[in-house]
């Protein structure tokens, strides 16, 4: 009786082990298909974040450069209108130029209503 019960006994072990087995392997190509729809997912999501701050990124600098030019287009035509004006060698306005305008230069809301009226309205802060 001793050698049937071993018998069953490492029998019963022998269906105990292949069945772990099969439930290991089997959930584990059950935890791969799932992690592979969840990979997916992550990888679908990095694409689109990536691709969102990517143009967020683009779009920032297309506005930077935008406000860059009006900045520049205001001084270079502030420079040219200046430079109309005929200033001497000293920094200072001409004598003869001045007219009505006379010392209002230094005046800085004046200087700005010069570049704003200069540059038809289209500079801004």
């Amino acid at each position: 009786m001793g050698e049937v019960v071993s018998m069953a006994w490492e029998k019963w072990q022998q269906v105990y082990a292949d069945l772990k087995f099969a439930n290991r392997m089997g959930g584990g190509a059950i935890r791969r298909m799932l992690n592979r729809k969840l990979s997916m997912a992550f990888e679908k999501w990095q694409f689109t974040a990536g691709e969102l701050a990517r143009q967020q990124f683009m779009l920032g600098g297309a506005v930077k450069r935008m406000m860059a030019r009006q900045v520049s287009m205001a001084w270079e035509k502030w420079q040219q209108v200046y430079a109309d004006l005929n200033v001497d060698g000293m920094g200072e306005v001409a004598a003869g130029v001045v007219c009505e305008q006379d010392g209002r230069w230094r005046d800085p809301a004046y200087a700005e209503q010069v570049m704003l009226t200069t540059c038809n309205g289209s500079f801004s802060y």
